[in-house]
């Protein structure tokens, strides 16, 4: 079942949609792409692209430095 949005979720994405991809937004609120993507339009909020939006450093959302992506080199084969 999915998460319900609170005033505080929403208030967060209309924050975070000014600046950063649907991808860090979903990651940061830890919910899908689409269902970022389908509540922005219901707000009818802009979303960034990916190749427009910043991309977040650990510290904007304070996340731990584990949790910045995957590692620079690609091991697998």
């Amino acid at each position: 079942m999915a998460n319900r949005w609170s005033a505080a979720d929403i208030s967060d994405l209309k924050a975070f949609a000014q600046t950063y991809s649907v991808q860090a937004i979903a990651e940061k609120m830890d919910r899908t792409v689409g269902g970022v993507a389908f509540k922005a339009r219901q707000l009818g909020l802009p979303l960034k692209a990916r190749s427009r939006a910043t991309d977040p450093d650990s510290t904007d959302f304070n996340w731990p430095e584990s949790d910045r992506g995957p590692p620079a080199s690609d091991d697998r084969r």
